[in-house]
């Protein structure tokens, strides 16, 4: 329940994608330029000069994004925004508590710094609960005099705030949703690429062993396809590249994800498949190639591939050397085989060739 909290927590206020990746890090440079600045703009400037509450909060504001820092250089990036915008949020507040009422503008500092920090509905939902607070602070604290105009109009421009805010973090993220979709499918085949894959491998890798998933991943290379596209032109091999995925898309289930791994190399990621599935959906996938092959008279190609399965304590990188270790295996041994490398650790390996087996 406690990790199940926290990741909703974190999908709040942070996203996966370059989007988020420009956040942190002006994230980064906030809390850095925030550290440096407020001991001597918001603490000792305002302490000379009489606003001393203003300077108590600036103090306070000092520690939290002190905290803030700490949190996001252990990668805690949730917290790290939430302490920071804190920190912001009670500097503005003293501004009531110390009587400044020309410097209200500075509220649409909030909403301004939440929109770029966080995705459009959380930075929403927070800036709406800083105006509520503002105002309730400012109505309670001059319950005397209370200047309806003045607030009517501070509420205006910061609802227009909030609403700039919002559209253009929605631009934003739906252009990174358009460009993401641009670098994500393959031109000619339709299947996912490579940089989208492990983007997209990163968090089931994640998944898959919190929650303790099987999850395997065969990889396959068209053997002689160069010499191919060389006798017979690009239009007949792209052609056989397009039918192969045809067939794999046949012989796969739609949890499953078709990737071009580059070139005439494909990989076709199988969650929720242990080694005994995966060299059954290989096998399958084979018999299907093999035929277009032989169909389109293309006598000379064949199919090599290679598969394995996840072990608990491997790496991203351990695994998909692994994988490529499984294929080399096969080309090796002359193509046209489906092998699999097992074990993990230490540079130990035990080679399985069940393709000439089943045969």
């Amino acid at each position: 329940m406690e990790g199940w909290l926290e990741d909703k927590f974190s999908c709040a206020l942070c996203e996966i994608g370059e989007i988020e990746g420009l956040r942190e890090t002006i994230l980064y440079y906030l809390i850095i330029i925030g550290i440096i600045t407020v001991p001597f703009f918001g603490v000792l400037r305002n302490y000379f000069m009489g606003k001393g509450i203003i300077a108590f909060a600036a103090f306070f504001s000092e520690f939290i994004l002190a905290l803030s820092f700490l949190f996001f250089s252990k990668q805690k990036i949730a917290i790290s925004k939430l302490l920071f915008l804190t920190s912001i949020a009670l500097m503005l507040v003293s501004l009531i508590f110390q009587d400044i009422k020309f410097m209200y503008m500075w509220f649409a500092l909030f909403p301004a710094l939440a929109f770029i920090l966080l995705p459009a509905e959380t930075a929403l939902v927070l800036s709406a609960i800083f105006g509520f607070l503002v105002f309730f602070f400012d109505i309670v604290y001059h319950p005397k005099v209370v200047e309806v105009y003045f607030l009517q109009e501070l509420a205006v421009f910061y609802l227009f705030m909030i609403a700039g805010g919002f559209l253009y973090a929605k631009v934003l993220e739906r252009q990174e949703i358009l460009l993401g979709w641009l670098v994500s499918e393959d031109s000619l085949t339709g299947v996912m690429t490579r940089k989208r894959f492990l983007e997209f491998f990163d968090i089931e890798l994640l998944k898959a062993k919190r929650y303790q998933i099987p999850l395997s991943v065969i990889i396959f290379d068209i053997d002689r396809f160069r010499e191919f596209n060389k006798t017979h032109g690009s239009d007949a091999g792209n052609r056989i590249l397009k039918e192969m995925v045809e067939a794999i898309e046949k012989n796969t289930r739609k949890a499953d994800v078709t990737v071009r791994w580059g070139g005439d190399e494909f990989i076709v990621y199988l969650p929720f498949t242990d080694l005994k599935g995966a060299w059954s959906a290989a096998i399958k996938i084979k018999d299907d190639i093999d035929k277009i092959v032989k169909a389109n008279h293309a006598t000379e190609l064949s199919i090599s591939m290679g598969l394995v399965q996840l072990n608990d304590d491997e790496s991203k990188d351990e695994f998909l050397k692994r994988l490529e270790e499984a294929l080399y295996v096969a080309k090796n041994k002359g193509g046209d085989v489906i092998e699999t490398v097992q074990g993990g650790k230490y540079g130990k390996r035990i080679y399985v060739d069940r393709w000439r087996e089943s045969l």
